[in-house]
């Protein structure tokens, strides 16, 4: 099974241009068309509500309001969770194209499970 990544990393102002990408293209899949588990990964209202939602809080915590910025800091890491359960039914359901169209996005890698050994083996 191939394991696939979404890059959150960065702050706020990154991770909301790559879920600006990310969205469109996932909506555009035929795997989202045709055979979309939406009772288990939600429909295309509920993902763009999470997205809005998401906007909203960031927009609010620009302010420096400790609750508004604890709120931006949920619903970031909800939206993280649903991205990468999207991702893992992606990896196992999708076709071929589908998988090139999110890679070709930018914002999904594919994730390798083999770690760089850094230091040398002892004899």
């Amino acid at each position: 099974m191939d394991n696939y990544s979404f890059n959150s990393t960065g702050p706020d102002t990154s991770y909301l241009a790559n879920i600006n990408i990310f969205f469109p293209v996932l909506f555009s899949l035929e795997i989202f068309k045709n055979r979309w588990p939406e009772d288990k990964l939600g429909s295309q209202s509920v993902l763009q509500n999470d997205v809005d939602l998401y906007r909203q809080m960031y927009e609010s915590g620009r302010t420096g309001n400790r609750l508004h910025i604890a709120a931006r800091k949920s619903a970031r890491e909800n939206l993280s969770g649903r991205i990468q359960k999207i991702l893992r039914y992606a990896s196992v359901m999708a076709e071929e194209n589908d998988v090139k169209a999110l890679l070709n996005s930018g914002v999904v890698t594919y994730k390798t499970r083999k770690k760089a050994r850094r230091t040398t083996k002892p004899v």
